[in-house]
This record gives structure tokens, sequence and C-alpha cells, in this order.
């Protein structure tokens, strides 16, 4: 049964392998979602590419293991052909009473012979639960790289995500001060203006200018992060791709689970989790291997030998066999087995204090995620309505200092404010945005949908 679950498992990583690489390319894409990255990152990343390969290096550990059930045959053969020495020929001849001696000879055997273990102490059961147990951690290795590469890939998305909002703020920004800066000109020429309200608003549009390279400068190092996590050979994404705008949201579209349904499915999902379970498992077939050190070892053995001289027309005469029961038991060895056995129970232990400590360090993450997720909301709300207030006051002042109301320094100060508030704005909806990424990375939920004809929990099961 075990090898049907290994093949069924190798076979849909093969089948999700297949089904990612037949998507779509950045090539064939105009506008990039973060769903249709993180297919394409799935299907080229090297490093996932690798894991895969880990995973198939894993399966045939396992055959290597079953291997030794069955039994070994070997066939060997040998012609041999040899010359007698002059003073020999001349010995023989003597012996023979002077009749002659032929000084060539020919000899040749074959023999087929096979062996088979019996008994060894459980020994085989235990190695094969020891490989089965390191496929599985292999593949909760690949899966567990899965998450985090997704993660790394809403990231380095979100981050382009922000350049644009940060952009597109410096914009409306430099737009609003070269308005204020024509309208400085024609009062200016009329004789109602000054020079230096010009020249403010110029330096205004400056500081905006800088803003915007600083933000396309961004956007280009976001999108280099990501095309290296796409596994794009040039380390750049293709001329003309653009990327899918992130909406404004309301905070109470992320609706979530209790934290303890959040344990729960963290506890059931996460691959780096179930990997160390499954080291456990293997912790404990190497006990049971290593006692199989105490049990005797019981092989049937069995040959057949032909041999004939002069020429290879061997007929049944030329064959003999043999058949033999073997029990070999170890009586001393020093102390060694004992240590192998003691040495194994440690490492036992060892996992088992593993996975305690990858456990609470699973439960602080998700409980992290949701603080974080809870915040992201929670300024999102805030700065929202500071946007609205600011936006307001900004157009107040800027109508009392077209009515001579208000001073240009209060128009500087609220136009400043309201850019810092618009940017707080930006960076907390893709805030938002990047933790419920991290908190889907926190529970293993992110890798539901490329998994979800393999299972996410055991799959051994």
């Amino acid at each position: 049964m075990n090898w049907k679950i290994s093949f069924l498992i190798v076979l849909t990583i093969y089948f999700i392998s297949a089904s990612l690489a037949g998507g779509k390319t950045l090539e064939e894409v105009e506008v990039l979602d973060l769903e249709t990255a993180q297919e394409i990152a799935l299907a080229g990343n090297p490093s996932l590419a690798a894991a895969a390969e880990r995973v198939e290096q894993a399966r045939q550990r396992i055959e290597q293991a079953r291997a030794l059930y069955y039994p070994s045959v070997d066939a060997g053969g040998a012609a041999v052909s040899g010359r007698m020495s002059a003073a020999d020929a001349a010995t023989q001849s003597m012996i023979l009473g002077g009749a002659d001696v032929d000084r060539s000879s020919e000899r040749y055997q074959i023999s087929i012979g096979a062996s088979w273990l019996l008994f060894d102490g459980f020994s085989r059961k235990f190695n094969n639960l020891i490989a089965e147990s390191g496929q599985q951690e292999t593949e909760q290795a690949r899966r567990d790289g899965m998450r985090l590469l997704l993660q790394s890939v809403a990231e380095s998305y979100y981050g382009a995500q922000l350049a644009l909002y940060n952009k597109a703020i410096a914009e409306a920004d430099f737009s609003f001060n070269s308005k204020q800066a024509d309208e400085a000109r024609v009062s200016m020429n009329a004789g109602a203006g000054s020079l230096s309200a010009l020249l403010n608003f110029q330096v205004q549009m400056n500081n905006a200018s800088t803003e915007i390279l600083l933000a396309e400068r961004d956007y280009d190092l976001a999108l280099y992060g990501l095309a290296v996590l796409l596994g794009r050979e040039s380390g750049r994404m293709p001329e003309g791709l653009r990327l899918e705008r992130v909406e404004m949201v309301e905070e109470s579209e992320f609706v979530s689970l209790s934290t303890d349904q959040l344990l729960q499915v963290a506890a059931n999902n996460r691959p780096d989790l179930l990997r160390q379970e499954f080291s456990v498992q293997r912790a404990e077939s190497a006990v049971g291997s290593n006692k199989a050190r105490f049990y005797p070892q019981l092989s049937l053995n069995g040959s057949v030998d032909g041999n004939r001289l002069d020429d290879m027309g061997f007929e049944e005469d030329d064959f003999g066999s043999t058949v033999s029961v073997n029990l070999s038991y170890n009586l001393f060895r020093g102390g060694g087995d004992r240590a192998k056995v003691a040495e194994a129970k440690a490492f036992r232990r060892e996992a088992v204090r593993t996975l305690e400590q990858q456990k609470n360090k699973v439960q602080s993450e998700v409980r992290q995620a949701i603080t974080r997720l809870e915040q992201a909301r929670a300024q999102l709300k805030l700065q929202r309505a500071s946007v609205k207030l600011v936006e307001q006051s900004r157009d107040l002042v800027e109508e009392g200092y077209k009515a001579g109301q208000e001073s240009l320094a209060r128009l500087n100060e609220v136009q400043r404010d309201l850019v810092r508030t618009q940017s707080r704005l930006a960076l907390s909806l893709i805030g938002l945005y990047t933790n419920r990424q991290s908190l889907k990375t926190a529970t293993g939920e992110s890798l539901t949908p490329y998994l979800a004809g393999e299972g996410m929990g055991n799959g051994a099961e």
C-alpha cells in the first residue's frame, strides 16, 4: 500500500508541475496580477525545481530499501587457458610411463547463485519506514519552499504596488503645485503677486519630481526582485508589462477566523511542522533498526556450478549444486550495538523536542500575523478618515490663500500634510494586503490552491 501512496504523491507533483508549466508565461501577460505571478514563480523558480529533484532522490531511496526484501541472483563464468612448463610435462610423462603429455589445457566454468535474507531482526522493515519518512520529510520541505516563495512573491509584488501609489501621490502633488505656480505667474504679471510665491511653488514642484523619481526607482527595484523569484534568466521583467492595480478596499472585507481556528489550520497545514513530525517518525524507526542488531540473521543460499575441460559443450554431468541455510548471531561487539541504540534514542528525544519548539514557533507566528493584520485594519480605517479631514483642510486653506486670508507657509504646510497622510494611507492599504498574505503564509493556507489535489496534511494518510 505504501508504494501506491508514494506513486500517487509523485504523480500528483508531476501533474501540478505540468499544469503550472503549461499556464501563462510572462511574455503572454500584459497586466500581471498576484495570482498569475505566484503561479509563474512556482513553475519557473530554480530552487523549487531542485527541491522536486530531492523528492525524487528520496523516492528512489525507498525503492532501494524495498529491494532488500527480494533475493539476490548472480551469474558468473570463466574461461581459463594454460600451458604447462616443459619440466612439468616431463615429470608428468615419467609418471605416466613415458606417455605423451599435452602441455596446453583449457577449463571452462559457469555458475549461477542466489541468496535470500529470510530474517534480519526486522531491520529491513524499519529501514523501509526510515526511507518513507525521509521521503515525506523531503516532500514537506518542498512544500515549505513553495509557501515561502509565495510569500516572497507577494512581498515584492506589493512593494511594487506601494511604489505605484507613491508615484501617483507625488504626481498629484506636482500637479497641484504646478497649478499654483501658473496662478502665481498670472498674478505676478498682473502686478498682484510676488516672485517669491512663484519660486516657492517651483521648489515644491522640484520636490515632487524628486519623489516621482524615487518612486520609479523603488518600482524598478521591486520588479527586479520579482523577476528573480519568477525564474527570469535575464533578471528583468518583459518590456511593457504592467501590474494590476491594487484597489482600495474596506478593512471589513478581510474577514478572518478566530485565533483558535487559525492555530488549528496551521497545525494541520504548515509543511515545516509536518516535516518535523515525519522526522520524529523517522527517529522512531531508527531506534527499531538499531535494535535489530540484537537478533540473529537467517539466510538461504543456493548455487549451480558447471566445470568442463577442453571445450564449452557443457553437459548434465558437468554441473553440481549446493543449497545451504545460514544462521549468524553476533555474541559480542564491544558494546557498539548498545551504544547505537542509545544514540538513536537520543536522536528521537531531540526530534521530539524540536517538534515541540516548532509547534511553539508556528503558534507564535500565527498570533503575530493576526495582530499585525488587526493593526493594519485599524490603521487603514484611521488613515482613510485622516485623508478626508486633511483634504478638506487643504481645500479650505487654498481658498483662504486665494482670498488673501491664509499665508503661503500655511498652504505649503497643509499640502505637505496631505501628501504625508496620503502616503500613510497607501502604506496602510498595502500593509493590509501584505499582512493578509502573511497570515495565509503563517497558517499554510496560501498553499491550498496549489495542493488541493494531494491534500494539505499528511501525504501518507
